[in-house]
């Protein structure tokens, strides 16, 4: 992105650089994770309560929707029975209808998929001695490549507002435990849990891994969407506590180019996301940073990873920065920005304080709705790719390749601060390529520096 250029005849150094600006409004996105918990044990009844619009608990889920109108939702723990009919259900008959005065928001594009909760393995994955393959108990639940006591209970969803490029999406959701390198597979008395048999089949996903592109304006966010297991429910080979970490994981490794060779998709393709991408990470992560039974270190995988934007931690009146009421309140539940092309705007957490406005709606669930209001920004290497510099006999001359809907301009400073829109210098864009000319620079004297400052049209 920076290329320096001095030149000894006129002791001079010129550098270009970029400079994503903000004098035009970027497109805005808020994006939300909520554990709904609408998972019931039967595998029809959730239809039954979401075919009839007074049910309670979903009119008070639908309301919480309501107040933070998420342009973007991810919802955790919904049953999923094959097709989108619980999904559709929720959002037609309480979301899209008004709760209690509050908005109706409407969300055309959906996505739901297979989880890994409920499929049983046909292996004793917990090591009790036999197998149950009948659905209905937790015996099933516990031999299942992700605990569910029918198929599809603690499954995942998404509604969003904007369009969602579904030949795009890549599932992670056989991705098998055992090749991840330096994976944390439990062992116990020095012994693997897992046999070879089962770490054959086993999956590290104990719903699944979605990286889904939603195009905001044209312009696309990645949303990184799972539910990693809760690291308990296990015993002192931890096998909970060290999947929960690893899934968590996955998603560090998958932003990262320098680590993300060995990850596969469900269609075999052998890659990470990519440099240069915007991508939102959210869901129970089931793993606070300070407290509960999580792997140390677990959530810090994504607050403390080099990439994300953590610094700004959601909060509110009622439960403060926790977002989860079990084991003495924890915070569990992320939406955690990339760093490149997106701008944190602010954020929070749906827990409205005893008496205040919204508070009933509470008991609806253990955890709590979480938000992130983001601007988009151009990537830097899109925006503004090949930027170049050199000196023109008495001019200085900076070129790059020109991006669709990316405007420009041409900054400058003489003291490395105070930089400002240079009017003498304009830009010319023809055939995708950019030009900018200091006419008469090089015979300046000192030092002065540039940057292109891009901007969404």
């Amino acid at each position: 992105m920076f290329r320096p250029l001095s030149n000894p005849h006129i002791g001079l150094l010129f550098v270009a650089m970029l400079c994503c600006d903000l004098h035009a409004a970027p497109p805005e996105l808020r994006v939300a994770t909520f554990n709904v918990s609408l998972s019931p044990n039967s595998a029809t009844s959730l239809g039954t309560t979401l075919a009839g619009p007074s049910s309670t608990e979903p009119r008070k889920i639908a309301e919480i929707v309501q107040r933070v109108a998420p342009d973007v939702l991810f919802i955790n723990e919904l049953n999923y029975d094959g097709t989108s009919s619980n999904l559709d259900a929720l959002h037609d008959n309480f979301i899209a209808v008004s709760q209690n005065g509050q908005p109706a928001q409407n969300y055309p594009h959906r996505f739901v998929a297979e989880c890994n909760t409920g499929i049983h393995s046909g292996l004793d994955f917990d090591n009790s001695g036999g197998t149950n393959p009948n659905p209905g108990s937790d015996v099933y639940g516990n031999d299942c490549f992700g605990f569910g006591r029918h198929p599809g209970q603690f499954a995942m969803a998404v509604l969003s507002k904007h369009p969602i490029r579904s030949d795009e999406i890549r599932t992670l959701q056989k991705f098998l435990w055992d090749d991840m390198p330096g994976a944390l597979l439990p062992t116990i008395g020095g012994v693997s849990w897992y046999n070879v048999p089962k770490l054959a089949v086993f999956r590290l996903s104990s719903k699944s891994h979605w990286d889904i592109p939603i195009e905001v304006d044209g312009h696309v966010v990645h949303l990184l969407a799972s539910h990693p297991t809760p690291p308990t429910f296990d015993g002192s080979e931890d096998r909970n506590g060290k999947r929960n970490h690893d899934e968590i994981r996955l998603w560090a490794d998958y932003i990262d180019p320098a680590r993300d060779g060995y990850i596969y998709d469900d269609d075999g393709a052998m890659r990470g996301l990519g440099a240069g991408r915007r991508f939102v990470i959210c869901g129970d992560q089931n793993a606070d940073p300070v407290d509960g039974d999580s792997v140390s270190g677990a959530a810090q995988q994504l607050t403390e990873h080099p990439l994300i934007h953590a610094s700004l931690v959601p909060s509110s009146s009622g439960g403060g920065t926790d977002t989860a009421t079990f084991s003495g309140r924890l915070r569990v539940d992320y939406v955690l920005p990339s760093k490149e092309g997106l701008v944190v705007d602010g954020g929070g957490v749906f827990w409205p304080a005893s008496g205040e406005s919204g508070s009933s709606l509470l008991s609806v669930s253990d955890h709590r709705m979480v938000w992130m209001d983001l601007s988009l920004l151009p990537i830097a290497s899109q925006a503004v790719p090949h930027l170049a510099i050199e000196v023109d006999g008495e001019d200085v001359v900076l070129s790059w390749t020109a991006a669709t809907g990316v405007s420009y301009e041409i900054e400058s400073t003489t003291t490395g601060d105070s930089w400002s829109v240079d009017g003498a210098i304009s830009v010319s864009v023809e055939g995708g390529s950019a030009t900018a000319r200091d006419v008469g620079a090089a015979n300046g004297g000192g030092v002065k520096l540039y940057r292109v400052a891009a901007r969404f049209e």
